[in-house]
């Protein structure tokens, strides 16, 4: 039974997979916390604007970044299948694609950052956020053209560029907030402003330093020109065509696949970033306790997201392949692998909560209420973890068209409605405060999981002629 479940050598490939996009994606959590840390140095003022427009930039940003995520998938199901150059013409209609993301959510962020105050900041406050997005939209092309090739190489099963990719990226973005923040090198200080313009010339920085690794990269040496891509001939285009080769078929249905998973990506994070809002009336302790807690998740939470964009990657291989008994037992190895990390990281966060929480903050008050929090973060690390690589699982099956619909019931007609009553009303229980938030997650989590699970066990029922009809859609 075990054996049928659980593959030693699926858990090795997650090994050399997995751990390189752990570490890629701390590196992003290592970016927003220098920035956060730095900003406070400069003032209490530049931090508040940072976060203000922080938690409006990474909602609607990660909107438009999770449109791509489609193309991990659909790339390592064309290296499975032996067409790398069919991978090569997926980069470019990725690009196309960013570049009509890129302008339209540029111009929403400038837009809206003229619009500051219609959130309730004063006019100071609002100046300061208005510059932050209006500087950090300039990297958003950067930051997505990144995701392109990352996403490029994923699909050849090479993780390790984005963890060294993202790992120098940190190391740019904090000289860089250090110079334009506190202006030094005889440049002005920037202060919040300063911060935008770091991040979007560090997002810039790692999109140009992987393309200078796709271009040295042996296994993609034969699939130039990839660095004009707009203006090539591709074998998908019409022979001896010079003009740009645009696929739109190939392009909607990169959006059409990562749409669903974009939006679940926005319902989740802006009803993080909402629950901070609604938690402000009860007080500095239950806005910092909360904060602290959910950092700290956020950090845990990049185990099972390693795990679930490892999942993509080795079950589009496997499908590309037209190894459907495989791609089954890698899914059933990622759900175990996930199960075992969840049960680690709540015993080490329930044992070890009281230090972790010290290194934020040496308040009593909030200290206690942070390491209370960390118990419910504990509870929910098994369900997260099973929905966040169900979801990887269904990604790597182009079956992508139920997660918005999951998320938008998990996060909005469920966590945000139960945890505003457990938090703020007595209609249930009388006013848990914070903890009210947190159970509400854990509810929310369990029905995506669920949820997740029966779809991948759906997937798995079906017999292979039309698991091939469904991943060519």
């Amino acid at each position: 039974m075990f054996r049928f479940l659980f593959s030693r050598l699926e858990a090795r490939y997650f090994y050399s997979l997995g751990l390189p996009i752990f570490v890629a994606q701390l590196s992003q959590v290592g970016m927003n916390f220098a920035d956060t840390v730095m900003t406070g140095r400069a003032s209490a003022e530049e931090m508040a604007a940072v976060a203000v427009a922080g938690s409006i930039w990474a909602p609607f940003s990660l909107l438009a970044l999770g449109c791509l995520f489609a193309l991990t998938p659909l790339s390592a199901q064309r290296v499975g299948a032996g067409d790398r150059g069919g991978a090569a013409h997926l980069l470019r209609q990725g690009l196309w694609l960013t570049l009509f993301l890129s302008l339209l959510f540029m111009s929403f962020f400038y837009l809206l950052s003229q619009r500051m105050e219609f959130f309730g900041l004063d006019p100071r406050l609002a100046g300061l956020a208005g510059g932050y997005l209006r500087a950090i939209l300039w990297g958003l092309p950067g930051f997505m053209l990144f995701v392109n090739l990352r996403s490029f190489l994923e699909g050849f099963s090479l993780t390790r560029p984005a963890m060294i990719v993202g790992l120098l990226g940190l190391a740019f973005n904090v000289p860089c907030n250090y110079v334009l923040i506190y202006g030094k090198l005889g440049l002005p200080a920037l202060g919040a402003v300063g911060c935008g313009v770091a991040t979007a010339l560090c997002y810039w920085f790692m999109a140009l330093a992987m393309l200078v690794y796709v271009r040295r990269e042996a296994a993609c040496r034969n699939l130039q020109p990839l660095f004009l891509p707009l203006f090539v001939p591709s074998a998908s285009c019409k022979k001896g065509k010079t003009g740009p080769c645009l696929d739109l078929p190939l392009v909607w249905r990169v959006l059409r696949i990562g749409l669903p998973g974009a939006l679940a990506l926005f319902f989740e994070v802006s009803l993080f970033a909402l629950t901070a809002i609604l938690l402000a009336p009860l007080g500095t302790v239950a806005v910092a306790g909360h904060q602290i807690a959910m950092n700290l998740a956020s950090v845990m939470f990049m185990f099972p997201l390693a795990l679930g964009m490892t999942a993509t990657i080795r079950v589009g291989h496997s499908l590309g392949a037209r190894k459907f008994a495989q791609a089954r037992l890698t899914a059933r190895t990622a759900l175990s692998l996930s199960v075992c990390f969840a049960l680690l990281i709540a015993g080490a966060v329930t044992f070890f909560r009281e230090p972790l929480v010290l290194l934020y903050n040496d308040d009593p008050a909030v200290t206690a209420l942070a390491a209370h929090l960390l118990l419910y973060m504990a509870c929910y690390q098994v369900v997260d973890g099973l929905q966040t690589v169900g979801l990887g699982v269904l990604r790597g099956y182009n079956d992508t068209r139920v997660i918005g619909i999951i998320c938008f019931v998990t996060y909005w007609l469920i966590g945000l409605p139960v945890g505003y009553v457990l938090a703020r009303t007595d209609w249930l229980v009388p006013p848990m405060g914070p903890a009210g938030f947190w159970l509400a997650y854990i509810l929310a989590l369990g029905f995506g999981a669920t949820c997740y699970l029966a779809r991948v066990r759906f997937l798995h029922g079906l017999a292979s002629e039309e698991i091939g009809r469904r991943i060519k859609r």
